[in-house]
């Protein structure tokens, strides 16, 4: 077989492959070799079905079974002679489907490819790395409080004027431009920041700011294509309205009572649960720091090329996703077009970071003898069906029916490679 190849870039190379008549014939042949010890035709026994026989009933089919088979021996042959190591979808092109398979002629095509990067490992142990305190502080607790008050904020009555961002409840009627009364709407909710339409937005705002319960006022209209009464609509008019009252956004107070809601005893016993998951948060988030820190400096020293293909794949991954968010959203095609193409240059220099990734957590893992171990799938199969309050079985089921183990597998491998660097790191205490 003759098999040429060509370098076309850094990780792209394009294959030539020839396949010769007698190595054609000789598969052809062992096809129909199997195919009369498969077949089962009456009055043969296995394996002794003349071959003129197969050719007339399946000659067509397992020419063509035959065909597609020895593509795939040779472009695996040419690939490990070659030492080629393919990455993503190769492309072929130049077959000739008239070509007779037949080993009359020989086949020959080309192989459109990315390989697998060289990756010449800068040093992975003994990498400085800062190391920030953790503890979490009384400020830290408080801001939580806060947003827990902010969480439970509750809409009530206060005998204070309107304020910017205050409710008010009132009656309203619409009249036409005589004053003639056309319609009423009865206890509605208002806020000075969202006008009625076909009201002017910073006379609406400044009319009710500074309202008060049982105080009455007016504005000026023009009705809405929309409006409930059809012979009134694009015409000019007046919104009368009579407060009822005042209605303020109030954060719930800190104290025992806040504590109760969620489920605790009182506002000490917050304040401590808050302390140890702040401080459980601030240690995740401080390992992660480090082990990017870590690896921001392995990348920097590790400098190589990319397989285009997986790039590629791997930004139209994401932007396929980002699509999917915004058509959840209920966005419209074109405001989602728009988007995908804006976020297009960010996902494919995400894309890069990603795959780079990949392969470095790879030459890590190979270099230092990190593997992923049936254990190490078992416990995390089990701490995934204990997340989510499932089966492990269900979980086992959901990943093996989408393929997924490939995945969760790469998941553990980076996990355990950053782990190891942070380990081998060399620490400097900032707090000293």
């Amino acid at each position: 077989m003759d098999v040429q190849v060509a370098q076309t870039g850094p990780c792209s190379r394009t294959v030539t492959i020839k396949i010769p008549p007698e190595r054609i014939r000789d598969h052809i042949d062992r096809a129909f070799g199997a195919a009369s010890r498969q077949v089962k035709i009456k009055g043969f026994r296995a394996g002794k079905v003349p071959r003129p026989l197969l050719e007339k009933r399946f000659g067509e089919a397992i020419r063509s079974e035959a065909r597609e088979q020895l593509l795939n021996e040779s472009f695996r042959d040419a690939c490990r002679d070659h030492d080629l190591k393919l990455v993503g979808q190769p492309r072929i092109e130049g077959l000739d489907a008239k070509v007779p398979v037949d080993g009359s002629v020989p086949i020959e095509f080309t192989v459109h490819l990315d390989v697998h990067p060289t990756v010449e490992l800068a040093e992975v142990e003994g990498l400085p790395v800062e190391v920030r305190p953790t503890a979490a502080t009384e400020e830290d607790v408080q801001k939580a409080l806060e947003q827990l008050a902010d969480q439970k904020k509750t809409l009530e009555s206060v005998d204070d004027a309107c304020a910017e961002n205050d409710f008010i409840r009132a009656d309203l009627s619409y009249h036409d431009e005589g004053g003639a009364l056309v319609f009423e709407r009865k206890d509605s909710q208002l806020n000075p920041n969202i006008p009625f339409a076909g009201t002017d937005a910073s006379a609406f705002k400044s009319t009710l700011v500074g309202l008060v319960k049982d105080q009455d006022f007016a504005l000026s209209i023009e009705f809405s294509a929309h409006f409930e009464v059809e012979a009134q609509r694009g015409k000019k008019g007046t919104v009368r309205g009579h407060v009822h009252g005042v209605q303020r956004v109030m954060r719930a107070t800190i104290d025992d009572s806040l504590a109760k809601d969620i489920g605790l005893e009182d506002l000490d016993k917050l304040k401590a649960e808050l302390l140890t998951q702040i401080g459980q948060r601030k240690e995740i988030a401080e390992r992660l720091r480090q082990e990017e820190s870590i690896l921001e400096h392995i990348v920097a020293a590790t400098p190589f090329d990319l397989p285009p293909s997986l790039v590629q794949r791997q930004a139209e991954i994401d932007l396929e996703g980002y699509r999917q968010r915004l058509t959840e959203q209920g966005r419209t095609k074109e405001e989602i077009d728009t988007a995908v193409d804006r976020a297009r240059t960010e996902a494919e220099a995400g894309a890069q970071r990603k795959i780079r990734m990949i392969f470095l957590f790879e030459a890590i893992s190979k270099a230092k003898g990190i593997r992923v171990e049936d254990s190490d799938m078992v416990a995390e199969i089990n701490a995934i069906a204990k997340h989510h309050d499932v089966p492990a079985e269900e979980v086992m089921r959901h990943y093996k029916e989408n393929n997924r183990f490939g995945d969760l597998q790469l998941g553990i491998l980076e996990r355990k490679v950053r782990e190891y660097l942070r380990d081998k790191a060399t620490i400097t205490d900032k707090s000293t």
